[in-house]
């Protein structure tokens, strides 16, 4: 049950920040030009996001893969909870909201040549985009020790933190 009030609450936040449903626009190769985000469980294990934006007829549009690794029982649960608070920025602008439109690809150190899924942002495009480029603001997300305890049997509390990581692009 509270899983549904967090869901829901998530939801509402999207819809409150205005964040329009992305449309998705095409595929991309993995290669140069890609940034690395993401972050970890303290439990163990991640979830790690590669993108790229750029300009179409006058529209920013992102391109993303995602990779989860050495996930523990405690948190797989939550990684669908953590993409759909993440975004991608171009500075201070968020350009989307909710990554779980990106191809989630099978655990590598290197997504280079990995299919990558675009989507329209609905920001118009502006000179200030390219020059500072893509950055991942992924949340902080804990999950309240009686449900990790009832989920996984874990005790304590599990959390998700943004952390930096070398890129995984080569």
């Amino acid at each position: 049950m509270l899983r549904f009030w967090t869901l829901g609450a998530v939801a509402l936040g999207v819809l409150a920040a205005g964040c329009a449903i992305h449309s998705r626009v095409g595929a991309d190769t993995v290669g140069p030009g890609y940034v690395t985000g993401g972050g970890e469980w303290n439990t163990g294990g991640g979830i790690w996001a590669v993108g790229r934006i750029f300009e179409r007829d006058g529209k920013t549009v992102v391109c993303g893969a995602s990779t989860i690794d050495r996930q523990s029982t405690a948190s797989v649960e939550y990684n669908d909870d953590v993409m759909e608070a993440a975004s991608v920025y171009a500075g201070r602008t968020r350009l989307v909201q909710n990554l779980r439109f990106m191809t989630r690809q099978r655990y590598s150190d290197n997504l280079s040549g990995a299919s990558a899924a675009c989507v329209a942002s609905g920001e118009p495009w502006r000179a200030e985009f390219a020059e500072s480029g893509p950055r991942f603001g992924f949340p902080t997300l804990s999950v309240p020790e009686d449900i990790a305890e009832d989920v996984s049997g874990t005790s304590g509390r599990v959390t998700f933190r943004q952390r930096p990581r070398p890129s995984i692009v080569r």
